[in-house]
Parts: C-alpha cells; sequence; structure tokens
C-alpha cells in the first residue's frame, strides 16, 4: 500500500510538472507571436517606402549583430548585455553608431524599434490569455522592470533593469525575443 501511494505521489508530481511545461511552452510561443504581430503592425503603418521588408523583420537581429561587429556588444549573453549598458551609462559609445547602423540598412529603422509597448506582450499572457500568474518568472521580471520604470527610464537607474534582466533564465534570454526589450531601450538611448 505504501509503495502504491509513492507511485501515486510521484505521478501526481510529474504531471504537475509537465502541465506547467506545457504553460511555459505555450507562453514562449505566444509571447514570440505577439511579439512577431506588433513588429508587423509597426513595419505596416510607419515603414518608409524604401525600407527592405526581410530586413524590417530581422531588425532586431540585425541590429544585435552590428553591435558585435563593432564591438560594443561583446557576447550574446546577460553578462554581454551588462557589459553593454555599463559602456552606455559611462558614455563610451560612439557618437555616430545609429547613423552607421542606418547607413549600412540603406534607410533609418527607428520605426522598427518600439519605445512604448516594452512589456505589453507580458501583460497579453497575464491579463488577456490567463496562461501565467504571479509564480512565474516573466512576473518577476516585469515587477522589476516597472521599478526600473517608475525610477525614470534613466543610464543612472540601469542597476534596476539589470536586476530585471536577471529575473530572466539563461536558457530564455538564449531567445533573441526576450532580449528585445534590452535591444529597443539600447538602440533609443545609442540615438
Amino acid at each position: 500500500m505504501k509503495k502504491l501511494l509513492q507511485i501515486l505521489i510521484l505521478l501526481i508530481i510529474t504531471s504537475c510538472g509537465s502541465m506547467k511545461n506545457s504553460n511555459e511552452i505555450i507562453a514562449d510561443e505566444k509571447f514570440e507571436l505577439c511579439n512577431k504581430l506588433r513588429l508587423e503592425s509597426r513595419i505596416n503603418n510607419l515603414a518608409p517606402d524604401n525600407s527592405k521588408p526581410i530586413y524590417n523583420q530581422n531588425i532586431y537581429s540585425l541590429f544585435e549583430n552590428f553591435l558585435i561587429q563593432e564591438n560594443y556588444l561583446t557576447e550574446i549573453s546577460k553578462k554581454g548585455y551588462s557589459q553593454l549598458l555599463d559602456k552606455i551609462k559611462l558614455n563610451e559609445k560612439k557618437s555616430d553608431l545609429i547613423d552607421k547602423f542606418s547607413s549600412e540598412l540603406g534607410y533609418d529603422p527607428y520605426f522598427g524599434f518600439s519605445p512604448n509597448t516594452r512589456l505589453s506582450c507580458y501583460g497579453y499572457l497575464f491579463e488577456q490569455l490567463k496562461i501565467l500568474d504571479k509564480s512565474s518568472w516573466q512576473y518577476e521580471f516585469c515587477l522589476a522592470y516597472n521599478k526600473f520604470e517608475s525610477v525614470g527610464i534613466d543610464k543612472e537607474n540601469y542597476d534596476y533593469l539589470k536586476n530585471a534582466m536577471n529575473k530572466i533564465p539563461d536558457k530564455k534570454f538564449e531567445k533573441i525575443v526576450y532580449r528585445i526589450i534590452f535591444l529597443d531601450l539600447i538602440y533609443f538611448e545609442l540615438e
């Protein structure tokens, strides 16, 4: 009987773990889709006639690669992004960096970056889809990012931003969709 009870408990724990994993997979998929749709909306509404559609759809990857080529971003990791934020904070930036990026693209990519909807896709997962709750890392990230915004989106408050970044699991940070929020901010800080 005791053995049977142990097996039953193990099955319950395993099924709860797989439910959490499936919710996480669904949350990742919906989060990626939300960000993709928001970018497409900006492209459709704001893209200049001389812009290149394939560049527009990959603007974040192109910008990140550009930052690496310019030796401004040293690695795609939390450590690399943290070091980049330190460079920005210390005004160790090339004054023409964004102009050079625009020149390489052949148009001004300003419309591709979003200063106003940074947490909206997280909100979509919580409020509309109700996939996530207060126990998720996304919720902790949003709280920490809101703290950064509440003290002022300013270079002097980057420690709050780094704290928010550290709420994102390393495996998730490997996906560009979870770095977009930082790339938006970095683009506007370098502009």
